[in-house]
C-alpha cells in the first residue's frame, strides 16, 4: 500500500483536455484508474490499486469538504467541486472533481482541470476560511472528525454569504459552467474512420450520445436564461403587491379627514379585503416558481455530468481502438461509465416529468392570481378616473395615482410572467432521456464482467 507524502510546494498543472478516471469501493479504496490519473498521482499503478484514495488528500483541503462529499454520496447523490490533490513526490495539482455513486456501492470519479478561474478563486477563498476555522478547533483539542463536522456547518454559513443557499446550489452553479468551458477549449470527440466492427459501432454510439446531450445542453442554457427571468418577475410581483398595500393603507388613514363622500373609497375597501387572498396566491406562486427553478438547476447539473461521463467513455473507446491489448481494462471502465450514465439519465427523466408538472402548476397559479386581481383592478382603474372631478389633497391625489399605477403594473407583470412560464414549458417539454437510455443500452453487449 502506498503512503502519503509531505507537500514540497511544487505544482504541476492539469492540461486543458486532460480527463481523469478512477473508481473505488464503498470504503474509498481505489479499484480502477486511467493512465492519466496514474501519471499525475506519480505513484506506480500497483501502488495505487488497493490503496485508499484519501492518501492523495492535500493538507490544504478542509475536512468539511470531504465530510459533505461523503454525506452526499451515501445519500445517493453525486458530488462536484474543486479539489487539490497531493502526488507521491509531494507536488500538488488542482482538479474539478465529480464523484458518482454506483449500484455496486462503490464510486466513480471523473476529474478535469478547473476551467473557470472566477469559480476556482471563490473555492480557494472558501477553503482557506474553512481550513482556518478547522485549524482553530484542532488547536483547542477538537478531534479531526468533529472539526470536519463543525466545519460543514461553517461551510453552509460561508456559502450563504457568497450567495448560495446550499452546497447543492453551488454544485448546480459550477458544474455546468466548468463542463461547458472544458468542451469549448477541448478538441471535439475523436474519430477513427478506419475502425471497423464492434469498436467502430461503439464509437458511433458514444458520439451520438454526445450529440443528443449537446442538444439538451443548449436547451438547458435557454432554461437557465428563462429561470433568471422567472426569478426577476416573481420578485417584482411581490414588490408591487407590497407597494400597493402600503399605498392603500396610507389612503385609508387619510380618508377619515377627507371631505370627499365616504362611498368614494369603497373600491379601496374591496381591494383591502382581497389583499390577504391575493397575497396568499402570490406566496404560493413564488414558491412554485422556486421549485421550478430548482428542478431546472438540477437538470442542468445532470446533463453536464452526463456530458463529462460521455467524454470519458469516448476516451476509453479510442484506447480500445488504438491499444486493443488492454481491452479488458478499457471495457470494464466503459461498462462502469455506462452504468453511471444510465443512473443519471433515469434521474434526468424524473426531472423532466417534474418540470412539466411544475410548469402546469405555475400556469395555474398565475391564472388564479390574475382572475382574482381582475375585478379590483378594474374597480381601481375606474376609481382613478372618477377622482379627476373631485378635489383632493395633493397627498391623496399622489397616493391615488400610485395605487392605480401599481394595480396596472401588477396586471402587466402577471402577463409577463405568463409568457415566460409558457416559453419555459415549451423549452423543457421534451425529454431526451428516453432516447439517450436507448443509446446507452446499445453499449451493453460490450460490457465485461465486473471484478
Amino acid at each position: 500500500m502506498a503512503h502519503q507524502a509531505a507537500p514540497t510546494g511544487e505544482i504541476h498543472e492539469v492540461g486543458i483536455a486532460d480527463i481523469f478516471f478512477s473508481t473505488t469501493d464503498r470504503r474509498g479504496v481505489i479499484e480502477h484508474a486511467n493512465d492519466l490519473f496514474v501519471s499525475f498521482s506519480r505513484f506506480e499503478r500497483v501502488e495505487l490499486i488497493g490503496s485508499p484514495h484519501a492518501m492523495m488528500r492535500h493538507p490544504d483541503m478542509p475536512g468539511a469538504v470531504f465530510h459533505e462529499m461523503w454525506a452526499a454520496l451515501l445519500a445517493g447523490r453525486p458530488f462536484a467541486g474543486h479539489v487539490t490533490n497531493l502526488a507521491a513526490d509531494g507536488s500538488t495539482y488542482s482538479v474539478y472533481a465529480t464523484v458518482t455513486p454506483l449500484s455496486t456501492g462503490g464510486f466513480l470519479s471523473v476529474r478535469i482541470r478547473p476551467m473557470d478561474e472566477t469559480q476556482a478563486a471563490m473555492a480557494r477563498d472558501l477553503y482557506r476560511d474553512l481550513l482556518a476555522f478547522e485549524t482553530g478547533l484542532r488547536a483547542v483539542g477538537v478531534t479531526r472528525r468533529a472539526a470536519a463536522e463543525r466545519g460543514a456547518a461553517k461551510f453552509t454559513e460561508l456559502l450563504s454569504v457568497a450567495g448560495f443557499p446550499s452546497l447543492t446550489a453551488l454544485q448546480q452553479h459550477t458544474l455546468p459552467r466548468e463542463v461547458a468551458k472544458f468542451e469549448r477549449r477541448s478538441d471535439p470527440l475523436p474519430h477513427r474512420p478506419d475502425a471497423t466492427g464492434e469498436v467502430a459501432e461503439l464509437l458511433a454510439t458514444v458520439t451520438e450520445v454526445d450529440t443528443v446531450l449537446s442538444s439538451s445542453s443548449l436547451q438547458q442554457r435557454h432554461l437557465a436564461t428563462l429561470s433568471t427571468s422567472l426569478q426577476s418577475v416573481g420578485s417584482q410581483l411581490q414588490r408591487e403587491l407590497e407597494a400597493t398595500s402600503r399605498n392603500i393603507g396610507q389612503i385609508t388613514a387619510l380618508a377619515g379627514s377627507s371631505t370627499a363622500p365616504p362611498d368614494l373609497f369603497e373600491p379601496l375597501t374591496i381591494w383591502a379585503q382581497m389583499q390577504g387572498l391575493i397575497q396568499s396566491y402570490t406566496v404560493d406562486l413564488i414558491a412554485v416558481l422556486r421549485r421550478l427553478d430548482e428542478n431546472s438547476a438540477e437538470h442542468r447539473f445532470r446533463v453536464a455530468l452526463a456530458k463529462l461521463h460521455t467524454r470519458m467513455m469516448a476516451s476509453f473507446v479510442i484506447e480500445r481502438i488504438d491499444a486493443p491489448d488492454r481491452q479488458k481494462t478499457q471495457t470494464t471502465a466503459i461498462s462502469l461509465l455506462a452504468e453511471s450514465l444510465r443512473l443519471g439519465l433515469t434521474e434526468m427523466n424524473e426531472h423532466a416529468v417534474a418540470h412539466r408538472a411544475l410548469t402546469a402548476e405555475t400556469v395555474a397559479a398565475i391564472t388564479k392570481s390574475a382572475s382574482v386581481l381582475a375585478i379590483p383592478r378594474e374597480l381601481l382603474v375606474n376609481w382613478n378616473q372618477q377622482l379627476a372631478g373631485i378635489e383632493l389633497s395633493p397627498e391623496m391625489q399622489r397616493l391615488a395615482h400610485d395605487v392605480t399605477e401599481s394595480i396596472t403594473q401588477l396586471g402587466e407583470t402577471l402577463a409577463e410572467l405568463q409568457g415566460v412560464v409558457s416559453l419555459c414549458g415549451r423549452v423543457g417539454a421534451e425529454s431526451d432521456a428516453e432516447e439517450l437510455l436507448g443509446l446507452v443500452a446499445r453499449i451493453d453487449p460490450v460490457r465485461a464482467p465486473r471484478h
